[in-house]
């Protein structure tokens, strides 16, 4: 289970590193603030960039003795309740962080392109939680999302970089030329089930059984794109 300690806004990675470098590492299994990778642009590149998740927040999966030690902690350190009681956050809560984190509590940058009005999610975190989304900002490569965490409903920023915009039309187009010239050459073909891709063709480039993630090379764009998929939702040839 996860406890959530509030500290300064701007000074979570300081705070838990002054928390974890007074307590005894026995006290607890897990301490950290939850990241998301932020794409800027400076240096005439494209750099990847730790952002805090829950600016004024970080976690620990034990409170019991963690609380305790927090009142010797000599910057702004305090425990959320629920009401008058020490309460980790919900099942719902933790399962929707863990989905979107990876073993670093990072949420990494997802990856898609806009059909219309509709956000498509070909890679990332965002695959299994796209109805989260309120807003695209293409410019920052940025999602925004509201979720109900904390008691209440939350604005949270994540990585979002979009291949490109086309209306209904353009990509109805684009998926029937390429079905006229898609080619196997020999390599494991698939083909897609369901969801906005279906009844296209693909190749199979790797799986990962324990993720229930298929990633598929389709011939979408000007160059190969890469689409991760569950198993359901393909057939293998």
């Amino acid at each position: 289970m996860w406890y959530v300690i509030q500290t300064t806004s701007g000074e979570e990675q300081a705070c838990l590193g002054v928390c974890r470098a007074k307590m005894n590492p026995s006290l607890y299994r897990e301490m950290f603030v939850p990241l998301y990778i932020d794409k800027m642009h400076f240096r005439k590149q494209w750099h990847d960039v730790k952002k805090v998740l829950f600016p004024g927040y970080f976690f620990v999966d034990d409170i019991d003795e963690v609380a305790k030690e927090l009142s010797h902690i000599d910057r702004l350190t305090k425990v959320l309740r629920n009401a008058e009681m020490v309460a980790p956050i919900r099942k719902e809560e933790q399962a929707f962080l863990q989905g979107m984190m990876n073993e670093e509590h990072i949420v990494e940058c997802s990856k898609g392109f806009i059909i219309g009005d509709r956000v498509c999610i070909t890679e990332g975190p965002l695959r299994n939680h796209y109805g989260f989304i309120r807003k695209v900002d293409r410019h920052r490569r940025i999602a925004k999302l509201e979720i109900n965490f904390f008691g209440r409903m939350t604005p949270v920023e994540v990585g979002l970089e979009i291949v490109a915009r086309l209306t209904e039309e353009q990509f109805e187009k684009l998926k029937k030329d390429r079905l006229e010239t898609y080619e196997c050459a020999g390599e494991k073909s698939i083909r897609i089930k369901s969801g906005v891709f279906a009844g296209m063709q693909g190749i199979l480039l790797n799986t990962n059984e324990k993720k229930d993630e298929w990633r598929v090379r389709i011939e979408l764009f000007e160059h190969p794109t890469e689409v991760v998929f569950s198993r359901e939702e393909i057939e293998v040839s």
